[in-house]
C-alpha cells in the first residue's frame, strides 16, 4: 500500500462495471501504472469534476491503494492542463500514449520516460503542422528513446558484421535483430534500396532537419518496433496516416 503523491499523465481509460473506470497511467517514480477510479460515470458533479480531471495531456498528481497489479486511485488532481493539441499534432500524441501502454505492462519503470514524455508532448503542441517535419520529430526522436529503454536501442554508428564504423559514402540495410550491414547498392538480389551511410550518420546525430533523413527513420524505427507490437496494427497509427 502506497499513500505517496505522484506525477502522472494518463494513457488510457476504459469503463469498468456501473460507474467506474480503469486508467492506465504513466508515473514519474512507478512507470506504467493500472488503477481503477469510482464513480467517474456517475452524475453529479463530483462525477463530472472527475471526468473534467482525467484528460490526456495533462500532468496530473495521484494517490492510489493496493498491493496488486490493479491499484484502487484515491485522488487525483490536475497540476497542469494538458497543451493545446490540433487535429494532427492530437493524433500524433495519441500514438505515443498507444505505444507506451502496447510496450509496457504494469509495474515497468524506467528512468527518464516520464521526462522524455513530457518533453514530446510538449514539442508536440509547439510544432507548426505547416512546416514540413515539425510534428514528425517529436516522434521519432521519442520512439528512439523507447526502443533503448526497451534494450533494443538502435546504434547508427557501426556496421554489425565487422563492426567498422558507418561510412557517409557507402550503404546498409536494417535488420531488426541485426542493425545494419553493408550492401553494394546496385546489387538488385536484396530487393531493396541500400541506406547510404551519410542518412545513417545523421540519425547518429539526431539532425532530422532533412526529408529524406526522416523519411528513413520512420522506416528504420517501425521496422525496429514490429517485433514488439505483436503485429497489430496501431489504432492512432491509422488516424495520423489518414489523408488530411
Amino acid at each position: 500500500m502506497t499513500t505517496l503523491l505522484h506525477k502522472a499523465y494518463l494513457l488510457h481509460q476504459r469503463s469498468f462495471r456501473e460507474t467506474s473506470v480503469i486508467v492506465d497511467l504513466l508515473t514519474e517514480t512507478e512507470g506504467r501504472v493500472s488503477a481503477v477510479c469510482k464513480g467517474v460515470r456517475g452524475g453529479g458533479k463530483k462525477a463530472s469534476s472527475m471526468r473534467s480531471i482525467l484528460q490526456p495531456f495533462s500532468e496530473l498528481s495521484v494517490q492510489w491503494t493496493g498491493k496488486t497489479e490493479l491499484k484502487s486511485l484515491r485522488l487525483v488532481e490536475t497540476v497542469a492542463t494538458a497543451p493545446r493539441l490540433s487535429q494532427y499534432r492530437l493524433y500524433a500524441a495519441l500514438y505515443l500514449n498507444e505505444l507506451l501502454v502496447r510496450l509496457f505492462q504494469p509495474g515497468e519503470s524506467h528512468m527518464g520516460l516520464f521526462e522524455n514524455y513530457s518533453h514530446a508532448v510538449n514539442d508536440l503542441s509547439l510544432s507548426n503542422e505547416a512546416e514540413q517535419g515539425s510534428t514528425e520529430i517529436p516522434l521519432r526522436r521519442f520512439e528512439l528513446k523507447l526502443l533503448s529503454v526497451l534494450g533494443f536501442g538502435i546504434d547508427f554508428s557501426f556496421e554489425a558484421n565487422t563492426g567498422e564504423d558507418i561510412n557517409g559514402s557507402r550503404h546498409y540495410l536494417f535488420e531488426s535483430d541485426v542493425g545494419f550491414t553493408e550492401v553494394d547498392p546496385v546489387d538488385k538480389k536484396i530487393g531493396r534500396s541500400g541506406i547510404k551511410g551519410d542518412i545513417l550518420l545523421a540519425l547518429h546525430r539526431q539532425d532530422l532537419s532533412d526529408p529524406l533523413v526522416r523519411k528513413i527513420a520512420k522506416k528504420i524505427i517501425r521496422e525496429a518496433l514490429a517485433p514488439h507490437l505483436g503485429g497489430r496494427p496501431l489504432k492512432s497509427r491509422e488516424l495520423y496516416a489518414s489523408p488530411r
